[in-house]
């Protein structure tokens, strides 16, 4: 009998009623897409090399602590409500990078080496592969 293995779990915050494997874009990579109970969109893409789960990963974690958080909650600790989050990255936290002040922004981007500008692009290429 065939087996399934956990890869990955994250908490998406509602319920999640239907899930696809699609590309948005004429030729683009292949990404799940998923639509939720109250009709939020939602999309979980891979990452084509190690440098790009490197830096998302640091991202998420110093954007962990400036991101301002309109409930008072962590971010991890509510991506893992019922089970520990694993093996994703927080792309609506990292997306956050451009609502903040520049000067969080220059903070954040010299504990990763890069400039403000180079972040944000960053993140615009992922958004576009996928749109």
């Amino acid at each position: 009998t065939p087996k399934l293995e956990l890869l990955c779990q994250y908490y998406v915050g509602e319920i999640v009623t239907s899930m696809t494997r699609a590309s948005l874009v004429a030729g683009g990579a292949e990404s799940l897409i998923y639509v939720t109970a109250t009709g939020k969109i939602g999309a979980l893409l891979p990452f084509m090399s190690r440098e790009d789960v490197d830096f998302y990963t640091h991202l998420e974690g110093s954007l962990r602590d400036e991101v301002p958080r309109p409930t008072g909650r962590d971010p991890q600790a509510y991506r893992s409500y019922y089970a520990p989050a694993r093996h994703i990255v927080d792309g609506d936290l990292c997306d956050a990078f451009n609502a903040l002040p520049h000067d969080k922004q220059t903070k954040i981007a010299e504990q990763l080496d890069r400039t403000a500008g180079e972040i944000s692009k960053k993140l615009e290429d992922v958004r576009n592969s996928l749109l």
